[in-house]
């Protein structure tokens, strides 16, 4: 809270010093270190913007905007908390914001969050200092939450949930340094489990059973560290569902290496 009222209040202050600039500022100078310093214009050969804000000690600092060659702005930047931090907004070549968030010690930081050309949420995840810490959600056309991921020092670490566009849980499962741990769920769209089991270090290990979308059980796979141990059977049960409905034994393979 106390970033985002300093942030606030830093660009307040900023933006009324940038509109009060007049011809008596001095333009691309350096300091006796040869380093930027003050307000800046460089131009592309073709004399549109490349671009243009304030400079302290050779980095930039205020308010900052870059252009594409076409004149179209590319990012905009402003600084706070003594030039330590930004905010960010990046466009595309059709001046379209792409993406919003905060830079610290120039690093991504706090919640950055990325857009469709028609404004729509495509995603939205969190950092500290550069690395992604906590929640990132991914979304369908519609805004609706897609899939959902934790992370803790850069690594997927904890819930993941993936989502029917139509609403409705899809998967749920649980990472661990980076890996699928634990117990796994996938559903049907009607809600029922479709297939549940465990993982181990990203593979499939132990049980792992499949039912029918009213909840009755069709087959177990017992698998060790992703190795079927079962494959007699679970090939078996393949065959004899095929000849139920009148398809022969070739695709039987196929089948069984989709359902690993």
């Amino acid at each position: 809270m106390k970033l985002i009222l300093v942030f606030f209040f830093t660009i307040f202050f900023q933006l009324i010093g940038l509109y009060g600039q007049t011809a008596k500022d001095t333009i691309n100078e350096v300091d006796e270190n040869g380093l930027k310093n003050g307000y800046w214009i460089k131009l592309y050969p073709n004399g549109n913007i490349d671009y243009k804000g304030y400079f302290v000690k050779g980095r930039p600092a205020k308010i900052f905007k870059r252009y594409y060659k076409n004149g179209n702005i590319k990012s905009s930047f402003i600084y706070f908390d003594n030039n330590k931090a930004c905010a960010a907004h990046i466009y595309g070549a059709d001046s379209v914001l792409i993406a919003t968030g905060l830079y610290r010690k120039e690093k991504r930081d706090s919640t950055w969050k990325y857009y469709r050309k028609n404004g729509e949420l495509v995603s939205d995840e969190n950092y500290r200092i550069g690395i992604k810490y906590g929640m990132s959600n991914t979304y369908y056309y519609n805004n609706k939450l897609y899939e959902r991921f934790e992370y803790k020092n850069g690594k997927k670490d904890g819930v993941w949930k993936q989502y029917f566009e139509k609403g409705g849980l899809k998967i749920e499962g649980h990472y661990q340094n980076d890996k699928l741990q634990g117990k796994a769920i996938f559903y049907y769209p009607n809600g029922n489990v479709d297939h549940e089991g465990f993982y181990k270090d990203n593979v499939k290990n132990d049980a792992w059973n499949y039912y029918d979308e009213r909840g009755n059980l069709l087959i177990q796979q017992r698998f060790d560290m992703g190795i079927l141990k079962n494959k007699d059977e679970v090939e078996e049960y393949i065959l004899q569902k095929r000849k139920k409905n009148g398809l022969d034994n070739r695709g039987t393979r196929e089948e069984l290496r989709s359902i690993r």
